[in-house]
C-alpha cells in the first residue's frame, strides 16, 4: 500500500497531466493563446515542485495565541514653539541703518533685514532728479471752487466750531457726546458706520467728508485714472503737498475720493518714482512700505508682515 505522500504525489502529477492535456487541446481550438499557456504552464510546474518539496507531517500543528501588550502611556510634554519673529533687541544686535531705531527696537514691529531702501537709494539719478518732492503733509484746504459752492469756511477749526462744535474723538467724530455705532456695521443703505458718520460731517469736518464722498451730485468714478486725471493729482502735489488729509486732497479731483487718491498714491505715483515721500521706502521688487511716525498702526504692521 503506498504511503500517504506517494498518494499525493501520484495525485498532483496526474492532475498536472490532466490539465496539460485540456490546456492543449483548448490551445488547438483558439481558445487559449500561446502566451497564457506558458504562463500557465509555469505555475504548474511551480506548484507541482512546492508540493514536492514539502513532505507531510502528521504532527498537528500548534496554535499560539498572540498576547497584546499596551503601549505605554506618554508623557504630555509641553512644546514651546518660541516666537515667530525675534526682534534685534531680542538677539542682542543693533539697530540697522536702514529702519529707524525706534522702529527696530519695537517688538511688535517684525525684522526687516534690509529688504527697504528710500526712493534715492532706490530709483535711479535721472528719476529722482525729476521726482516731486514731499514731506508726506498736505498743506492745503479745500478746492476753492467748492468753497465757493458750498459756502465752506476758511479753515478746519473755523468749520468745526461754526458747525456745532463739540470734543473731537475717534469714538465721537461728530463731536454730539455720544460714541458712533458698531465698526464696520451696515445701514439701511449699504453703507457701513463709517461712511455714514463721513455723510453728516460736510461742512464740520470735510477732510472726513470728502475722505469716503464726492461732491454732493456729482458721480463717483472707479477703475483706471485718466491721464488728466494723473496731471492734476501731480499738480495738486506739487502746490500742496501730500501723505495725509487725503479727504482735503482728493476735493481737487472730480469723481474720486480720499482712499482712491490715497491708494493711486501708494499703488501708482510712489512706485512710479513721480514723488518722493520721506515716509515711504521700497521692497527689492518696487512696493511702496510705509516707514513714517504711524508705523505702529495696525495698517503699517500688517504691510511690514506682509514682506
Amino acid at each position: 500500500m503506498p504511503s500517504k505522500a506517494e498518494a499525493l504525489n501520484e495525485y498532483e502529477i496526474q492532475r498536472q497531466e490532466n490539465i496539460k492535456r485540456n490546456r492543449e487541446l483548448l490551445l488547438s481550438l483558439s481558445l487559449v493563446t500561446e502566451t497564457s499557456n506558458v504562463q500557465e504552464n509555469s505555475v504548474l510546474e511551480a506548484n507541482t515542485s512546492s508540493v514536492q518539496s514539502k513532505p507531510p507531517t502528521d504532527e498537528p500543528k500548534v496554535v499560539r495565541k498572540r498576547t497584546q501588550r499596551k503601549k505605554p502611556e506618554k508623557a504630555a510634554v509641553k512644546v514651546n514653539p518660541g516666537p515667530s519673529r525675534i526682534s534685534k533687541r531680542l538677539k542682542g544686535e543693533g539697530p540697522t541703518s536702514e529702519i529707524p531705531e525706534e522702529n527696530q527696537e519695537d517688538d511688535s514691529v517684525p525684522e526687516l533685514d534690509n529688504v527697504l531702501k528710500p526712493a534715492e537709494e532706490f530709483f535711479s539719478n535721472e528719476i529722482a532728479d525729476n521726482a516731486i518732492k514731499v514731506s508726506g503733509k498736505y498743506k492745503g484746504w479745500i478746492d476753492p471752487e467748492l468753497m465757493e459752492r458750498h459756502g465752506f469756511e476758511a479753515s478746519a477749526a473755523e468749520a468745526w466750531e461754526k458747525n456745532g462744535g463739540g470734543k473731537f474723538s475717534f469714538k465721537d467724530p461728530l463731536g454730539t457726546g455720544e460714541k458712533k455705532g458698531r465698526k464696520g456695521k451696515k445701514n439701511a443703505n449699504g453703507w457701513s458706520d463709517a461712511k455714514l458718520v463721513a455723510s453728516k460731517l460736510f461742512k464740520k469736518n470735510p477732510n472726513a467728508y470728502f475722505y469716503r464722498h464726492v461732491e454732493p451730485g456729482i458721480e463717483q468714478w472707479t477703475g483706471d485714472w485718466t491721464e488728466e486725471e494723473k496731471s492734476q493729482f501731480l499738480k495738486v502735489a506739487t502746490e500742496f503737498g501730500c501723505g495725509d488729509k487725503w479727504g482735503l486732497f482728493s476735493s481737487y479731483i472730480s469723481h474720486r475720493v480720499g482712499y482712491q487718491c490715497s491708494n493711486f498714491y501708494r499703488q501708482y505715483v510712489l512706485p512710479e518714482g513721480l514723488i518722493f515721500d520721506p515716509n515711504y521706502q521700497f521692497t527689492t521688487s518696487g512696493r511702496a512700505i510705509y516707514v513714517g511716525p504711524h508705523m505702529k498702526s495696525g495698517k503699517a504692521i500688517r504691510e511690514l508682515q506682509e514682506l
